[in-house]
């Protein structure tokens, strides 16, 4: 091995390397049966586009990549919405290679290739960066295996491609600096502009870092070839033709993530101004590790050398000064969440630029390896005293223990193998190539190390989150029971379809296998979604809505799911008989008049293990029909979300009034239900109940092991003195008068209707019930229960410590420091983030509200008021049950019940909007036609979201659209019959591809000139 080593070229040595990390890592899921298909995005986002997109390429998908598609949601652009995965991924397009059954396998491939592809990159860097064979070989597998490349190799397996063009991207920097052409930067620039607009971002701010860095570096050594002022020329230039080269999918992905759900939506680093006190105590021990809890994407674990080449930088400072003044900054900025939001397009606080951080990890490791044969006792002193902060400073911030993962342990482990090494050779005649191969060996042994971390179910329960294998390829073609398939064949009209919200029960917010079936879901799952979709469902306060999934399932609402031609719901097969459809959703029956039942079609880990109906929608709106009444705005803008639902079948809702059209007033439709609040648990108020509370709680004792569930209050008091409660101590009085004040003032403020659940002062949340009056007034209706005005606190550190004692004090059990110690390590290890959950529960429904914490980096948005659907129901319903968790107080403004009623008037409004739908309906991929026949002017109506690409004629003339119902086309319609054609194009396609020809122009002609210029000058 060490003569290979020597002997044959960097990279080939590399991809020896390469391939023995990847059989140790990868190698451990496919020794398991399993995959690197992440079963949360990975099978929701990622490998179902991949398929699509395998589709697209060999032209059996659905429609083609430039255009409409129906099957994205509601419907979106194709190439806008794939921008952000795979369309700008070169890898990607390999995917047409595979034979169909084999796309699994090329998924992971696929990934294998992108890390390769990674380690070469570096490797380019490296030669530029004037490093020896060794520090190349050392600084490329560092770079490609650091915890951020193994972690996204199976959760986002595209992120990788920005661990590609940062290297190249430095090259071309440099290159300028030395006098060399600047038009493979434009190249290169242009596919990172073409790759993907995130990682556009990111790396335009690491590149500018670079460049000025070098910069300075390279004037300081008095290596700088060309001036200043040429250089920015030189780069401004780049910038100017990049984008125009990219123009042709930039200009449409900028103008759709503009008009997204995301687009100033995000609220600035989740409004915090510092970290909570985890992510500080988590940081030591995520230098050289990354498996295990992560908080906001800090995936930094790198090679144990890394550290020691640092260490060994910081003490030749000067020599080095711009590499470690680059790594003090990467140390700041990881200290505040602002840093993270800024360079995460000033959204989120998620650290997915330390990417950019491996750069200089790999640089760093690879100028210590090149000095291996330079180092000096004094160098290990510092090597020493940096191990002792280290290992100090994980003690601290772990509770003053070293009980960390085994795994953990192990890369410890291999780190002061390492600083074994090195004092050996600093002692003893070991130096030159033998320390070298040595320390390679230690790289390598680190790396696979690394990746077993997070695939080995030997070291980690990461590799339970990976699919096994024919698992992914199943699931696309199950995921209805094959229900779909019955639907396609017996229906050939357009349509879109939901299911009941708890159809599947998937982390993610939700999952794109419909597009794969053809179904027209309303749901969707993609980091591009429409935000006039968006600005809909939060007008109508749809309760599933998030900025990654804004229709989802609506709630199962009636209304709404007929709004958005919604003719068929899939559900699951326990629900039949259950009151958990929407109104006006019969259940579809065979010839026989059976229930057409889709037995189970188990799928491993992912099935919901139960067969599947489907229920058809007798009153869902056509796609697109007409409506003769026009919504009054400043009516129609007071009415609350149950309300506005309801008047949208009355008229249509406009941006802007359109004249001739007649204009009504939105009437209320919804009725307010009044309600008692009891609260239905019990804290302790009473000797009585403490005496219980001991008896079932300090289990040590003899006498509680006979005891089960609470004993009446006469049977209880037979114990009081073998529970020390025949005279209660002061503390025991104070939390029982402590309680009693807590009812008493929680009573009198919800004596009026729910403003406030709160919990005892043993840290007990208190659940309650909601009593409607005369519930068989609200038989037949929807019921909803909105919360409006929440807010929530939570308890602090020393209040959670508190309750502890409490609780031990009530319980009559010890509590010493070091029980007190215990409970603190479990608290700071377990967070809330300011997240909290409720349950609501009535005879026929459960449903919950889910606020996400602070932590979260996709969806996290502050809910103010929510609106719950607690469905459909024939019976009355006469009680609502409330819980929640982890917040120790929430209060409200105001908490309503609606009723919703549901019945002819329902079905007549429904009807006429059936009657009014265009004519000789047409639906294709980009275009949508019909015809209309009214007697007066009226709204074109559709459910189509809203998109300045939809081009509107009537009778061939082109005529102005404008959002109707808040976001979807619309326009006005003069009477008298007429042709209506709605045609697609994407916005900014023909600018963009005119400005792409004029930029690939240039820069042939660039190259050419350069080419005659140097052929001249030689």
């Amino acid at each position: 091995m060490k003569k290979i080593y020597e002997k044959f070229p960097v990279w080939l040595v590399y991809t020896v390397a390469f391939a023995f990390i990847v059989l140790c890592s990868f190698g451990a899921l496919r020794f398991l049966g399993q995959t690197t298909i992440w079963n949360v995005d990975g099978i929701s986002q990622h490998y179902p586009i991949l398929e699509e997109f395998y589709r697209i390429l060999r032209g059996t998908a659905h429609q083609s990549l430039f255009g409409w598609s129906w099957n994205l949601g509601l419907g979106a652009d194709q190439m806008t919405t794939f921008a952000y995965y795979v369309v700008g991924d070169p890898f990607s397009y390999l995917i047409a290679l595979f034979p169909a059954d084999k796309l699994e396998l090329g998924y992971q491939v696929l990934t294998i290739l992108r890390l390769y592809a990674v380690g070469l990159a570096f490797l380019v860097f490296a030669k530029q960066m004037r490093l020896k064979r060794s520090g190349s070989l050392v600084g490329a597998l560092i770079y490609t295996f650091g915890s951020y490349s193994f972690y996204v190799s199976y959760h986002h397996p595209f992120f990788l491609l920005p661990l590609i063009f940062f290297p190249l991207l430095c090259v071309a920097i440099d290159r300028i600096y030395h006098g060399q052409s600047f038009l493979w930067l434009v190249a290169i620039t242009a596919v990172v502009l073409i790759s993907n607009v995130y990682f556009a971002y990111v790396l335009a701010i690491g590149s500018l870092f670079f460049a000025v860095f070098r910069y300075v570096d390279l004037k300081q050594k008095g290596e700088l070839v060309r001036p200043l002022p040429r250089s920015l020329g030189y780069f401004a230039l780049t910038v100017v033709m990049a984008l125009m080269i990219a123009a042709m999918i930039l200009l449409p992905n900028l103008l759709s993530m503009l008009s997204s759900s995301r687009s100033g939506s995000a609220i600035f680093a989740n409004g915090l101004k510092f970290y909570p006190a985890i992510y500080y105590m988590k940081l030591p021990n995520a230098i050289l590790n990354a498996s295990g809890q992560m908080y906001y994407w800090v995936v930094m674990g790198t090679s144990g050398l890394t550290l020691i080449a640092m260490i060994w930088s910081f003490r030749h400072f000067k020599k080095y000064l711009m590499l470690n003044i680059l790594i003090l900054l990467i140390a700041v900025g990881l200290l505040f969440p602002e840093v993270a939001a800024v360079m995460n397009v000033m959204s989120t606080p998620s650290n997915r630029w330390l990417l950019l951080a491996q750069l200089a990890f790999g640089l760093v490791a690879g100028r210590f390896v090149d000095h291996l044969d330079e180092l000096v006792p004094a160098d290990f002193k510092w090597f020493l005293y940096g191990t002792l902060l280290l290992f100090a400073a994980i003690w601290v911030s772990n509770g003053f223990i070293f009980r960390l993962q085994a795994h953990h342990l192990m890369i410890y482990g291999i780190y002061l193998v390492m600083l074994l090494v090195i004092a050996y050779a600093l002692i003893g005649d070991f130096k030159g190539p033998r320390l070298r191969f040595s320390i390679l060996a230690l790289v390598i042994i680190n790396a696979a190390s690394t990746g077993l971390g997070f695939y080995s179910s030997n070291y980690s329960h990461s590799q339970g989150d990976e699919l096994s294998r024919g698992v992914a390829s199943h699931w696309t073609t199950a995921f209805y029971d094959y229900a779909n398939r019955y639907l396609a064949k017996h229906d050939k009209s357009f349509y879109r379809t939901a299911t009941t919200s708890d159809y599947y029960s998937l982390r993610s917010a939700g999952n794109n296998i419909p597009m794969l079936l053809n179904m027209h879901s309303i749901s969707s799952y993609f980091s591009i979604q429409s935000g006039a979709v968006n600005d809909f469902n939060k007008a109508l306060m749809n309760s599933e809505n998030t900025m990654n999934n804004p229709t989802r399932n609506v709630d199962n609402r009636t209304t709404m799911t007929s709004l958005l031609n919604v003719k068929y719901l899939f559900a699951r097969q326990d629900e039949v008989g259950q009151s958990k459809i929407p109104y006006g959703f019969k259940i579809v029956k065979n010839r026989k008049g059976k229930t057409l039942l889709f037995r189970d079609q188990p799928v491993y880990s992912l099935g919901n293990g139960t067969g599947t109906v489907i229920y058809q929608n007798k009153y869902a709106t056509p796609l697109a029909y007409t409506q003769t009444q026009q919504l009054s705005s400043s009516s129609y803008n007071k009415l609350t979300a149950a309300d506005k639902e309801q008047a949208l079948l009355s008229g249509a809702q406009t941006s802007k009034k359109m004249s001739g059209v007649k204009t009504v007033k939105a009437t209320t439709t919804a009725e307010s239900v009044p309600y008692k609040v009891t609260t239905t648990s019990i804290p302790i108020t009473t000797v009585a109940q403490a005496i219980n509370y001991r008896l079932t709680h300090n289990t040590n004792r003899s006498l509680s092991a006979n005891v089960n569930g609470d004993l009446s209050t006469a049977d209880a008091k037979k114990y009081a003195a073998s529970t020390g409660l025949a005279k209660p101590s002061s503390a025991i009085q104070s939390l029982i008068a402590q309680n009693k004040a807590i009812v008493q003032r929680n009573t009198t403020k919800n004596q009026n209707g729910l403003t406030e659940m709160t919990s005892d002062t043993l840290g007990q949340n208190a659940t309650y019930r909601l009593t409607l009056k005369n519930p068989n007034a609200y038989k037949n209706s929807e019921l909803y229960i909105e919360f409006d005005g929440i807010k929530a606190s939570f308890p602090s550190t020393t209040a959670r410590l508190n309750y502890s004692a409490r609780r031990a004090l009530m319980a009559n059990v010890p509590f010493s420091y070091g029980t007190k110690l215990n409970y603190w390590r479990n608290i700071m290890n377990n967070q809330y983030f300011d997240s909290y959950g409720m349950k609501i529960t009535t005879q026929n429904k459960d449903t919950s509200i889910r606020q996400l914490g602070i932590n979260n980096m996709s969806d996290y948005e502050k809910k103010g008021s929510v609106l719950l659907n607690l469905g459909y129901s024939t019976s009355a319903r006469k009680t609502i049950d409330l819980s929640f968790y982890e917040a120790n107080n929430i209060s409200f403004k105001n908490v309503r019940i609606i009723a919703v009623p549901f019945g002819k008037t329902y079905q007549q409004k429904a009807k006429q909007l059936q009657k009014q739908s265009l004519k000789q309906l047409k639906v294709t991929n980009n275009q949508v036609s019909g015809t209309t026949d009214n007697q007066q002017a009226s709204v074109l109506t559709t459910s189509i979201p809203y998109s300045t690409g939809w081009q509107l004629t009537v009778d061939g003339k082109k005529t102005a659209t404008q959002k109707v119902n808040t976001g979807f086309v619309g326009a006005k319609l003069p009477a008298g019959q007429h042709q209506i054609k709605l045609v697609y194009q994407t916005p900014g396609l023909k600018a963009g591809r005119l400005l792409s020809i004029v930029g690939l122009l240039v820069f042939v002609i660039g190259f050419g000139w350069q080419f005659v210029v140097k052929r001249r000058h030689d």
